[in-house]
């Protein structure tokens, strides 16, 4: 693990992913710009690369992450970079941080 540039914030977002031979769901537990934590019963190996759907509170739409790439895990935790957004999803999740601080 690697020491965090940016502060997560706390969240409890389902989360639902897919990669090659890989898809599942679980719990979105802290976020950044530019990743976050799951914690899922399915296993994830380290240098994986997932598509992300997060469904965040509210009637807000689904946030999409085009890749994300598993960069540590830890029992049933996983440490998730963002690499590609879909579409607006980046403004999005800025602006849904940007709430959370506020």
């Amino acid at each position: 693990m690697q020491p965090r540039s940016r502060s997560r914030v706390p969240v409890d977002y389902a989360v639902s992913f897919s990669g090659e031979q890989i898809s599942g769901e679980g719990l979105l537990n802290n976020l950044t710009i530019s990743g976050g934590e799951i914690e899922s019963l399915v296993p994830l190996p380290i240098g994986a690369n997932l598509h992300l759907l997060l469904q965040t509170s509210g009637a807000r739409p689904p946030i999409v992450i085009a890749l994300a790439i598993v960069r540590w895990k830890q029992g049933d935790r996983y440490g998730i970079e963002f690499v590609r957004f879909q579409g607006d999803a980046k403004q999005q999740l800025q602006d849904m941080l940007n709430q959370r601080d506020g």
